[in-house]
């Protein structure tokens, strides 16, 4: 009924503006939503772009980078200034919807689509009227809190991606070209004022007309459906058939002269931002590093920058793959948050910016945590480093709030599917974030996180250059994540960890009591939990500098001049222990960790016994300090099986219920061998590369020693050897 049809001026930003005063809470979730990778300084001035709309606004200082949630809450003038506008706009468009509605119970919106956010603000911030949604098409259904849009209807389809059930839905696939032909080229509602609801009163809403800008594509839409809004229903049913075959085929398996046409017309960033963002790549918008497949990833319309990309057979077929993959799994990129901590490094942070932005998987966002160092070096990074702006967010304290404290800082700033901790002084290789997600992606029902192997790179930095002096695997033996040898030490560097997000909000984060260690921490809380899988490739690159010449600053915080590792080794400890007492998820733990400090105890007692025909051989050797070939794999080896046999003597001691303590019955075993060694004059064959009595065989790699390896107290030494792999944050 045209007396109850009006035009209804609003958005998503005003939306949300008027939501601020009944629901802050949704509101501003919806705003960080919809503003995701945006600094702080940036959602700030988008909120405030209309706050003057026929003068100049007063200028803007900038705003330090802080939670969304946070900054509202404080008492700068600034945050101020932002209430203010947002409660002054919930006020009039209060009274613009309610001259809008009048007495009327229900309201429909009707809107091109795709997912109802601004039904769903309104629907919390008005609740005494009923409202639903008519749309061209919906493509699935916003969610801001836990609550979502109530009744949606989508005319022509509605599908979360292209369905053979809804051929329709194909346009789901170019989105945003129903909205370039069926809305007008016209900035967005970012405030409203008196004169709008004297409008609606005085039955004069056109006027946006006078501002809305040149716009032939509308212009020749809407011309065409007047010209034949006449015909017959069976007429405009076959056209409707015939056009959208045509369609179909021009969205899904587009030329390049197709994409031309479908894509001439840019979509504005809206939200109070400036400019616009065109549906496709173009030649002039890349950058170095760029690669076809990222930039189709990236693409509003993927099929379209195929055929960018691509000519001829190839075109077709990977914009095949393409339509196939949206049919069975719409949601094949995982977004990461890489959190970044860092603290007056700015020659180690500049080497993390290039290793991050070398990584082929794109669908991440770069989270640089200032823990209370200079922030102006690390800003003039971020602004240098090739990396799409919108993919960074840097978050700045005056005072150092401790490694944890910044992890969760980061973490909390920002929105992801995964995350990972990408140190400062640490790197990567290219592909570790493309075969760390898609080993995630492929095991999604039985990991929650994913390791790779590491590299251990030793380097020192000498005249304000970094200078590598070796590089070796590190723990390469492992192939498996057991809570069981967590509990003994870390098993790997957090650079080499990607995990779900949804873990890390399970356990509450790090704990930011934890000065060091809080890594190994979270790693044991997180196994009791969940598992996590070993991807065995060296794709991620652990950097340790033994001392520097600049300054503690470039020191690891586990070699440093004074090391709080032992301190905190114990505090971890015997806090689970403690825990045992009134959690009984803490018990298994807490037996680990006790059985755990023996036998590291043990390990670490007879590594001193072990140097030692390793000291002797350096004093009769080049002199270059460099363990002989053989050693270190030897007690590689020897480590693991240690490990294990702690493992198996554990269990058989729980599984038959006995009383006596693993130490002991190892130590009763081994009495037993040698008495069975003795009686049966059995002589036991040495290790590869060593001889009796733990000396380094001279011989070729992978031959025995000449004579019998009876178990000594050496030769137990050498089997009890500490494991390189021990290291903290």
């Amino acid at each position: 009924m045209p007396g109850h049809a009006h035009l209804f001026r609003s958005s998503r930003l005003m939306a949300i503006k008027a939501a601020f005063g009944k629901a802050p809470a949704t509101a501003m979730t919806a705003l960080g939503m919809e503003l995701d990778g945006e600094s702080l300084d940036t959602i700030v001035r988008a909120v405030l772009r209309a706050e003057h709309p026929r003068g100049a606004a007063p200028a803007i200082p900038f705003v330090p980078p802080q939670p969304l949630h946070e900054f509202l809450k404080s008492d700068t003038p600034v945050a101020e200034r932002v209430r203010r506008h947002l409660r002054q706009q919930a006020r009039i468009f209060k009274d613009y919807v309610e001259t809008i509605a009048g007495s009327a119970e229900r309201v429909i919106l009707v809107d091109t689509g795709w997912r109802g956010t601004q039904q769903l603000l309104l629907e919390q911030t008005y609740t005494d009227r009923e409202w639903n949604g008519l749309y061209f098409g919906c493509i699935g259904r916003a969610e801001i809190l836990g609550n979502r849009p109530g009744g949606m209807t989508g005319l022509i389809f509605d599908s979360p991606q292209p369905s053979p059930e809804e051929p329709a839905s194909i346009l789901a696939g170019h989105r945003h070209l129903i909205e370039s032909l069926f809305e007008p080229n016209h900035p967005s509602i970012e405030r409203v004022d008196h004169a709008d609801i004297e409008a609606v009163r005085d039955g004069n809403q056109n006027r946006i007309r006078e501002r809305r800008l040149a716009d032939p594509v509308y212009d020749g839409l809407s011309k065409h459906i007047r010209d034949h809004a006449g015909d017959g229903l069976s007429e405009i049913g076959d056209a409707y058939e015939e056009a959208l075959t045509k369609l179909s085929r021009m969205i899904s398996f587009p030329e390049r002269e197709t994409v031309a046409l479908l894509a001439h017309k840019p979509r504005s960033l809206d939200l109070g931002r400036s400019g616009s963002v065109a549906v496709v790549l173009p030649a002039k918008d890349r950058h170095a590093g760029d690669i076809p497949s990222q930039r189709i990833s990236d693409a509003l319309w993927p099929a379209g920058q195929v055929a960018l990309e691509f000519g001829g057979p190839r075109r077709e077929r990977m914009q095949r793959r393409l339509l196939k993959n949206a049919v069975s799994a719409p949601d094949l990129q995982p977004s990461v948050a890489i959190i970044t901590r860092t603290k007056d490094r700015p020659l180690l942070l500049a080497r993390a910016a290039r290793s991050v932005a070398a990584q082929s998987y794109r669908n991440y966002y770069w989270v640089v945590v200032n823990d209370g160092g200079e922030p102006d070096p690390v800003q003039d990074i971020l602004a240098t480093a090739p990396i799409d702006p919108a993919r960074m967010l840097f978050c700045s304290f005056e005072e150092s709030q401790g490694m944890e404290a910044a992890s969760n800082a980061g973490i909390a700033a920002s929105r992801s599917d995964l995350i990972v901790i990408h140190d400062d002084d640490d790197s990567w290789e290219r592909d570790f974030l493309t075969e760390a997600v898609a080993f995630l992606v492929e095991h999604e029902d039985r990991y929650a996180g994913v390791i790779t192997h590491s590299t251990y790179i030793a380097e020192e930095i000498r005249n304000g250059q970094v200078q590598e002096k070796e590089r070796r695997p590190f723990n390469d033996w492992v192939n498996s994540i057991h809570l069981a040898e967590m509990a003994v030490a870390n098993l790997f560097p957090p650079i080499a960890f990607l995990y779900r997000r949804a873990l890390w909000e399970q356990l509450g984060g790090y704990d930011e009591s934890l000065p060091v260690l809080g890594d190994w921490d979270f790693n044991l809380r997180f196994l009791m939990e969940a598992d996590i899988g070993v991807l065995a490739k060296p794709l991620a690159n652990y950097h340790h500098r033994a001392g520097t010449s600049t300054g503690d600053a470039y020191a690891n915080s586990d070699i440093a001049a004074r090391n709080p590792h032992i301190a905190y080794n114990a505090i971890v400890r015997n806090r689970y222990l403690r825990a045992a007492e009134q959690s009984p998820n803490h018990r298994t733990l807490a037996a680990l960790m006790g059985q755990a400090y023996a036998q590291e105890d043990i390990r670490g007692r007879i590594d001193r016994v072990a140097g030692i025909p390793e000291r002797a051989a350096h004093r009769q050797g080049d002199g270059t300090g460099l363990r002989k070939p053989g050693f270190e794999d030897l007690h590689r080896e020897l480590n693991h099986r240690w490990t294990l046999l702690h493992m198996v003597v554990s269990e058989i001691i729980a599984s038959r219920g006995l009383r006596i303590g693993v130490e002991e019955m190892i130590r009763q075993l081994s009495g037993l061998a040698d008495e069975y060694a003795r009686t049966a004059n059995i002589r036991f064959p040495a290790p590869p590369s060593v001889e009796e009595g733990g000396r380094l065989n001279k011989s070729r790699p992978g031959t025995a020693g000449n004579g019998p390896c009876a178990r000594t107290d050496k030769s137990r030494a050498l089997h009890f050897a500490v494991p390189e792999g021990r290291h903290g944050d």
